[in-house]
C-alpha cells in the first residue's frame, strides 16, 4: 500500500540500524503507523530536522505489513517547531497516543484535537487546561468518554453537590456511593463537560479524575514522560 502526501505528526523517533530512524507517526487519514526513515541520521540528510515530535509535516510512505518506509517529507506551511516550554507536555500526550491507539485506525477528530493542543502549548499559562481537554477528547475517541452531564440515576449533575466517580459507571451521588471511586464536585464535572475551567481547584480535581481513568486503560506500566517530568523538577 502506498500513502500519498498527507498531514502527520511524529509521536516518537529512535535510532534504527546504522543511519536510519524508526518513527511512530500519527496521520490524520491513516491513524497511527510505524515507518522507517532510511538514511535520516546521515549528516547530509535534511529530513531529521523535520522528523521531530510535535511538528506538523506532510509525508508519504509505502507500507508492507506493519512497518512502512518513508518516501517523501515536506514541511507544512502552518507548522512551527514545538516551543521549548511544551516539549515535556508534548512528550506526555504523544506517549498516551502510542500506548492507547491501535495501528491503522484513523481518528481525524482526535488528530484535530491533538493539533489544537500542540498549538495551544505555546502558551504554557494554559497548559493544564489544554491537557485536560485533550485527555477528555482522547477518551471520547477511544470509546471511553466520561459521563459528565448526569449521575447514575439519570439526574442532571448539580454544581453544588459532590459525587463518587466510578470509571465503569460514572458519577454516583455521594450519599449513595459505595466507595471505590474518586470524590469529585459537580462543578468540576460541569467544567469538563463545557471545557471551561474557572479556578485551580477545578483543574486539580479534573487532573485527579483523568489520572484515575487513564490508569485503568494504561495498566501497571508507568508513563516514561511522568518520570522524566519529575526528574526535570528535581523531585
Amino acid at each position: 500500500m502506498r500513502a500519498e502526501l498527507n498531514p502527520c505528526f511524529i509521536l516518537h523517533n529512535r535510532s534504527y540500524r546504522e543511519t536510519s530512524l524508526l518513527l511512530d507517526v500519527f496521520s490524520r487519514l491513516h491513524g497511527r503507523v510505524s515507518l522507517v526513515a532510511k538514511g535520516a541520521r546521515k549528516q547530509k540528510n535534511n529530513k531529521r530536522a523535520l522528523l521531530q515530535p510535535g511538528r506538523k509535516i506532510n509525508i508519504a510512505w509505502s507500507m508492507r505489513r506493519e512497518l512502512g518506509t518513508l518516501t517523501l517529507v515536506e514541511p507544512c506551511q502552518d507548522s512551527r517547531p514545538c516551543g521549548a516550554g511544551g516539549v515535556l507536555t508534548v512528550f506526555y500526550i504523544n506517549e498516551l497516543l502510542v500506548r492507547l491507539l491501535h495501528r491503522h485506525e484513523p481518528h481525524p477528530e482526535l488528530f484535530d484535537a491533538y493539533e489544537e493542543a500542540v498549538d495551544k502549548l505555546y502558551d504554557m499559562s494554559t497548559e493544564q487546561q489544554t491537557l485536560r481537554i485533550f485527555e477528555k477528547r482522547l477518551l471520547e475517541a477511544l470509546g471511553y468518554g466520561l459521563v459528565l452531564d448526569a449521575d447514575t440515576g439519570g439526574n442532571a449533575i448539580r454544581p453544588d453537590r459532590h459525587y463518587n466517580y466510578l470509571p465503569e459507571q460514572g458519577p454516583v451521588p455521594c450519599a449513595a456511593a459505595n466507595g471505590g471511586g474518586l470524590t469529585i464536585s459537580g462543578r468540576t464535572l460541569r467544567a469538563l463537560a463545557e471545557e471551561e475551567f474557572i479556578d485551580e481547584s477545578i483543574l486539580a480535581e479534573a487532573k485527579q479524575l483523568m489520572r484515575m481513568v487513564l490508569r485503568n486503560l494504561l495498566g501497571d506500566k508507568p508513563l516514561a514522560s511522568r518520570e522524566l517530568y519529575k526528574h526535570s523538577l528535581g523531585t
